[in-house]
């Protein structure tokens, strides 16, 4: 009885072990016809199970590479991402990790592995072939990275433009204003020159005639002197027309008011010498001047606005001029430079004093050589004070604080222009401590 048993568990046991090698048999077929590596590893990293696939996908033979470090196969640069995931799984922590292998015939392979721990003593794992995947990350990559360098391109070349744009509005802007101002200095040069023409030759015929009208009326009044000797007595008639007419203060008054003419005359040929000399139309080239005749001739031109109609003087002018040689220059621009500079002057000094803040309103204009090679001119004013935030835009093209009609802005940025331009010289505006706003003009002297 116990050998048939014996035989009976002999037979069921072999029954069983050809299941389990079935079993085995189509697991194995079924893991090598996976796409994907399908392997197991020692805690070491040695290769202990593969699939067929790895030799598909890496052109290794399978028996070749049981038992070696499946590090072996793995990219120098990707073999530490290799120990960190073996530490990982050393603490039961399931991992995946993108590894680049080598083929057997030395290109560069992606794989994706997915791995964990079985047991205790091996790991288990699938490598799935990702270089198409990888492909198109680079190529996705290099595509943004080309967009990118294309979009900073462009805008780099929109900056650009943007800039050049800016340039060229500012010459149009420099342009425009030069030629306004030209246009209007060259219109007022015409009407200066006009207005001195037709005002000289009737002053020149008053002023050569009243000399003539001066002996004429001294030739009269001997005649009369002899006729009031001869005729001692008139008779009545003209001797009530002499006390009528005031003969005597007429003899008298008569003197005083040619001599009065005489002298009004003088002062329109000296304003129109003047305008003829500040305007200096005849004389576009540059030259050597006297500085301190342009500075005093605007300053007479200017004398209007200077005093009240009475006459009594508002704003002081204080002149400390130094002993400077003829300077070589464009006189009829830089007596331009002085006018607009005194001019702004007397506005700061004239809107102090209507708001009551101002009690000597004072210009002072100073000369002197600097260096022996710069002639410096400096225009200061106690007016109101100009703001700091204003000061760097004074000599901008069209910027001015005055109110509409009064300015367009013009003035200072042509002298700008003329003294830094023109002249190779230097323009500033400075605000002093003492509230007090200086224009410092230097150009060479050699």
């Amino acid at each position: 009885m116990s050998d048939f048993n014996n035989e009976l568990h002999t037979q069921i046991q072999y029954s069983l072990i050809e299941k389990l090698s079935e079993s085995e048999r189509r697991y194995r077929e079924l893991v090598n016809s996976l796409r994907e590596i399908v392997f197991k590893c020692d805690r070491l990293g040695n290769v202990k199970f593969l699939n067929q696939a790895w030799t598909k996908t890496l052109g290794y033979q399978v028996v070749d590479v049981i038992g070696s470090p499946l590090s072996n196969f793995i990219d120098a640069d990707d073999r530490h991402l290799w120990q960190v995931t073996l530490e990982k799984l050393q603490t039961g922590i399931e991992v995946c990790q993108e590894l680049r292998f080598h083929h057997q015939t030395g290109v560069i392979v992606w794989l994706e592995l997915s791995i964990q721990p079985c047991d205790e003593s091996e790991f288990s794992g699938s490598l799935i072939h990702i270089n198409d995947r990888k492909q198109a990350e680079v190529l996705l990559k290099q595509t943004n990275e080309e967009l990118e360098a294309r979009v900073e391109q462009r805008n780099t070349e929109l900056i650009q433009a943007n800039q050049e744009l800016k340039l060229t509005l500012e010459k149009l802007k420099y342009t425009q204003a030069q030629l306004v101002q030209t246009e209007k200095m060259s219109s007022l040069g015409q009407l200066v020159a006009g207005i001195a023409h037709e005002i000289n030759n009737p002053v020149n015929f008053i002023y050569a005639n009243l000399t003539y009208a001066s002996e004429y009326t001294e030739v009269l009044f001997q005649i009369l002197e002899l006729y009031e000797q001869a005729y001692p007595v008139p008779p009545l008639h003209i001797q009530e027309a002499i006390k009528d007419f005031d003969l005597e203060f007429i003899q008298k008054d008569l003197a005083k008011l040619l001599q009065s003419m005489q002298a009004g005359s003088d002062r329109i040929r000296e304003v129109v010498l003047l305008l003829r000399n500040f305007s200096r139309l005849d004389e576009a080239e540059i030259k050597n001047v006297d500085i301190h005749v342009g500075i005093d001739h605007t300053i007479i031109l200017l004398r209007h606005r200077l005093t009240t109609h009475s006459g009594m003087m508002v704003i002081q002018i204080v002149k400390d001029y130094g002993v400077i040689p003829l300077i070589k220059c464009y006189p009829a621009q830089m007596n331009q430079v002085f006018m607009n500079i005194i001019n702004n002057a007397i506005d700061a000094l004239l809107e102090a004093i209507n708001q009551s803040q101002l009690l000597m309103p004072t210009i002072w204009i100073s000369t002197e050589i600097i260096d022996e090679v710069w002639l410096n001119i400096r225009i200061k004013n106690n007016g109101l004070p100009i703001p700091e935030s204003v000061i760097g835009k004074i000599f901008d093209p069209f910027f001015t604080t005055k109110a509409v009609g009064k300015g367009i802005g013009l003035g200072l940025f042509v002298s700008y222009q003329i003294v830094v331009e023109m002249h190779q010289g230097k323009l500033t505006c400075t605000c002093l401590p003492n509230q007090e706003t200086e224009f410092c003009i230097q150009i060479p002297i050699v």
